[in-house]
């Protein structure tokens, strides 16, 4: 089976810059992992690479606002862009953040079933009152022995399954995919103080670059990110800033605490991915070295 390097780590770490400078240097092509990352024009608030260097790019920019867009969908392109790239001669690598994305190309994942809002948003009200696991104890116990009572995110995606199908997600696992690919999981440690400073001043460059001229001009085009385009950490703070809730040093504070709590379940959920290399964040030459570069 064919060994995949993957970049990780938590958002703000460095991921993108790694990896182009393995596109540049060592001709390696780049497949985006990150499902914010798929959508056109979401530049500057998912910290998009310049439109320059997109060119070293799968998989990004490839829907529209809006869309819906599934882990098993992303995982289907992903095999097929992988297996033309190795085919031709060329060298791949992953990078990105999305989990979800990343288990379902290596771990196999089944074909989801659409799920209604009413759904996803019950799911979701259970898990974070607290009666979610209660739930899946009941209904799914080979489930619920695998997730920590506290992680509300799997807790909820796995009573979305339940509530709009009936029966349990281990009952789906059992028609998954078997994947083509292994991985070598590259990540980049980041010391908490460190990451904190970096996220802290990207929120206020984001802001200053054009954050909330970005997200007018995609409501122009999408009057549906008005409520869509609050899913995502940056443009929520945009959106609401343009509905007058709070100033702009509180939308650049509130960007910044949102990518806190976003990089602190980043980093608790790749630490169930393996086999995993860890690099330090000041030390990416041994990425080279592992990589025989």
């Amino acid at each position: 089976m064919i060994e995949i390097p993957v970049i990780i780590g938590p958002t703000g770490s460095g991921k993108t810059e790694l990896a182009l400078s393995l596109a540049k240097g060592y001709g390696f092509v780049i497949i985006n992992a990150d499902s914010r990352k798929i959508y056109r024009y979401l530049d500057i608030g998912t910290a998009k690479p310049p439109k320059k260097d997109r060119k070293f790019y799968k998989l990004l920019d490839i829907i529209e606002p809006c869309e819906s867009f599934s882990a098993y969908q992303w995982m289907e392109m992903a095999e097929k862009e992988i297996e033309n790239l190795v085919n031709d001669g060329k060298r791949v690598i992953i990078e990105g953040a999305s989990v979800l994305y990343l288990k379902a190309l290596f771990e196999g994942f089944f074909e989801q079933p659409e799920i209604p809002p009413d759904i996803k948003e019950k799911a979701k009200v259970l898990s974070y009152e607290g009666k979610g696991y209660d739930i899946l104890k009941e209904k799914d116990p080979e489930t619920a022995r695998k997730i920590h009572p506290n992680d509300k995110y799997r807790i909820s995606r796995a009573l979305e399954i339940l509530l709009a199908t009936g029966k349990p997600i281990s009952f789906w696992r059992r028609f998954k995919r078997k994947p083509k690919f292994k991985p070598i999981y590259l990540f980049i440690d980041i010391p908490r103080d460190v990451l904190y400073r970096k996220l802290e001043h990207r929120a206020r460059v984001m802001f200053e670059e054009g954050l909330i001229e970005e997200t007018k001009e995609i409501l122009k085009i999408y009057p549906c990110f008005k409520e869509w385009g609050k899913k995502v950490v940056a443009y929520r703070q945009s959106l609401e800033f343009l509905e007058g809730k709070y100033d702009y040093e509180t939308a650049i504070r509130k960007k910044y605490k949102a990518d806190k709590i976003l990089a602190r379940r980043q980093i608790r959920f790749m630490k169930t991915l393996e086999p995993r290399m860890v690099i330090p964040y000041d030390h990416k030459e041994r990425i080279l070295s592992y990589l025989h570069l």
